[in-house]
């Protein structure tokens, strides 16, 4: 998969000292404003209106609240029922729609998904040596949601965030192989329009892709970047491949028998993680 130092998103790089992560999420670092923009950040703010010791709002108080004329809070509330993201009570209040609450409960599933693979991606770091990704799918790209990082002098180094294409990787591959048929040969036609090599192999490439499945992992070797090699298996769940889990390192200090043992590793630890989701509900 991706590799170790030409690429801002792979790279080696020399250990650091441990971050404790915390139990709770921190705050966010207030972002940077972005012009042009005053309108839509008023309506944003419309949403903050509501508390749970305040649920309905009336559109005067919205006004004061966000500070704009009373005609305009109306505009905004009307934009926000238009979405589907309030709704009245017919008593001339507002309140957070059910669909709100959906958003939270997607928000809280994100969250929860990366505190039951962590602890587990840093047990595979540490049997592995190497570091460790967990990626997911979206849309045409394969990006990494978490990382447990390799304390050796020499390592891939990840950055959360990171993006790429879904046929060259171990992760990505896995993902891409996984996909339904149409799904997926609708993404190679686009991919091939732009990836020469792609066009040259299709046969192989797809009887890649079906061994993937078969034997439930995927490998790879310089695929992104150069000297990494990588392996990935799948985690579940229900019945819904959730995401790719892989072990990437420098491949000159992988043997044969190394990686052999890194991709039961991986399996395992992938399996692990799907029983976990299963544990709650997920």
């Amino acid at each position: 998969m991706p590799s170790r130092k030409t690429t801002p998103k792979a790279r080696a790089t020399a250990p650091r000292a441990a971050t404790p992560r915390p139990k709770a999420l921190l705050p966010l670092a207030p972002a940077k404003r972005i012009r042009g923009t005053a309108s839509s950040r008023k309506v944003l703010q419309v949403l903050t209106s509501f508390t749970p010791d305040r649920p309905i709002v009336t559109v005067d108080a919205i006004a004061k609240s966000v500070k704009v004329p009373l005609s305009t809070a109306y505009r905004y509330i009307a934009l926000l029922r238009e979405v589907g993201l309030v709704t009245d009570d017919g008593h001339g209040g507002y309140h957070l729609s059910p669909r709100m609450v959906e958003l939270a409960r997607a928000s809280r599933a994100a969250f929860s998904f990366i505190d039951v693979a962590l602890p587990v991606m840093e047990k595979l770091r540490d049997a592995s040596g190497e570091t460790v990704i967990l990626v997911r799918r979206v849309g045409d790209a394969a990006i990494c949601i978490e990382r447990a990082e390799s304390v050796q002098r020499v390592r891939l180094s990840f950055e959360v965030g990171a993006s790429f294409p879904l046929h060259r990787g171990a992760s990505p591959k896995l993902l891409l192989a996984y996909m339904a048929d149409r799904e997926r040969d609708e993404y190679l036609a686009r991919a091939r329009k732009i990836d020469p090599d792609l066009r040259r192999r299709p046969g192989p490439f797809a009887e890649e892709l079906a061994t993937i499945v078969r034997q439930g992992w995927s490998e790879s070797s310089e695929e992104i970047t150069p000297d990494i090699w990588a392996a990935a298996a799948p985690v579940a769940e229900g019945t819904r491949l959730a995401a790719a889990l892989s072990v990437a390192g420098p491949a000159f200090r992988l043997t044969e028998r190394q990686r052999t043992r890194i991709i039961s590793l991986t399996r395992r630890a992938a399996d692990e993680i799907s029983q976990k989701l299963a544990a709650i509900g997920r």
